[in-house]
């Protein structure tokens, strides 16, 4: 498998990917190639924050839980791509619903992020066990029963030889999905559990066994990092850096809330590896300077025969918009490049939430541009 990077940091906009059409014969002894696409979006941390529980239930009329109305600015935009994936920094363990330290939203959740637009959700992070064994098991149990890809913890050893690497299919590309998370807040596993954990002889296997399965692209996203920190430490370095070895083309982080910046890894033979180290949150009820939103990665593959070729990267800036309904806050994800575009498709933010999402935008341009 040969990776080209064509076009790089496309920032603070969606690149339009450019979408080769071939196949014709030129001539009776002239056969074209044919040109695949596929484009990837990235989010961040999903978490489900107490109060984001009661404006759940407020948009469900005070009767049920309604988590769509959350995503509805957002749904043309992920969904319009041909995988998205998230972080699900919940557990779906059922009632009762709390917020932090152990969360448990409603399995509700799932379906509105399944009606966005995402294709698999990441659970291998450090709240996957907020509620034991009983709390992971049922959240993979419904993720399975809506038909919700999903990786990075596993009922028994069985089901994870059997299902990880993730495989995914789309377009003519076929994709190698890895998730790993460097802790779960100290809850051991119950046997015959398995969570997968940051560990660099189970991480070499099993990027071994990916190759042998023949992806055209093979991604790591990882629970990783310090909390809250703009800037990626030593240890996110030097496992980045582990990966592309190893043969990993992409590594997405989540975990610190906040984002951090991208990279380029060369790996050798002139091929170079990509990594986002943070998408900060993707929706939350943290209001911090930094926390407040999160980005996607965006990346647009294109493969000729056997060449695969990275022919854009860039991000989404989203800011998460907390308002009161009947005294009771309600959460609506922005868009923010497409707000300021048609901010006539959007109701009235005040002064000072336009100022707090602008400030949220500008710091993340200066994170990553810098």
């Amino acid at each position: 498998m040969k990776v080209i990077f064509l076009t790089l940091f496309l920032l603070g906009c969606m690149a339009s990917p450019t979408v080769q059409t071939a196949g014709q014969q030129a001539n009776d002894s002239i056969v074209v190639p044919v040109t695949d696409t596929l484009r990837l979006v990235f989010a961040g941390d999903v978490m489900g924050h107490g109060m984001q529980i009661t404006g759940a239930w407020r948009d469900g009329g005070d009767t049920c839980y309604n988590y769509y109305p959350a995503f509805q600015w957002v749904k043309d935009y992920i969904s319009a791509a041909d995988i998205a994936v998230a972080n699900l920094e919940v557990t779906l363990a059922g009632d009762p619903y709390t917020g932090y330290p152990r969360f448990s939203s409603h399995r509700s959740l799932a379906d509105a992020l399944q009606n966005t637009g995402f294709d698999v959700l990441l659970t291998a992070n450090n709240h996957i066990l907020d509620r034991s064994k009983q709390g992971m098991e049922r959240t993979l149990d419904i993720l399975d029963s809506i038909g919700m890809m999903h990786t990075g913890s596993f009922r028994n050893p069985s089901e994870r030889e059997t299902h990880y690497p993730l495989m995914v299919e789309k377009n003519n590309f076929r994709l190698a999905i890895l998730n790993y998370t460097y802790s779960t807040n100290g809850i051991a596993l119950e046997p015959p559990n398995t969570v997968n954990f940051i560990d660099t002889l189970r991480m070499a296997a099993d990027l071994a066994q990916a190759q042998q399965l023949k992806p055209d692209y093979i991604i790591v996203c990882i629970h990783w990092g310090e909390e809250y920190k703009n800037k990626e430490n030593a240890t996110q370095r030097r496992i980045a850096a582990f990966l592309a070895r190893n043969g990993c083309n992409l590594v997405v982080g989540s975990h610190p809330h906040v984002v951090q910046p991208f990279a380029k890894l060369p790996v050798g033979n002139g091929d170079t590896a990509f990594v986002a180290y943070s998408l900060g949150n993707f929706i939350s009820n943290q209001r911090d300077r930094y926390r407040d939103g999160g980005i996607t990665l965006e990346m647009t593959l294109t493969k000729t025969d056997s060449t695969v070729t990275v022919q854009s990267i860039g991000y989404e800036p989203f800011w998460v918009y907390r308002y009161p309904e009947n005294r009771v806050s309600v959460f609506r994800l922005i868009r923010i490049n497409h707000y300021l575009e048609y901010p006539e498709l959007y109701p009235a933010i005040s002064e000072k939430d336009r100022k707090l999402m602008m400030q949220f935008r500008d710091d993340t341009r200066k994170i990553i541009e810098d």
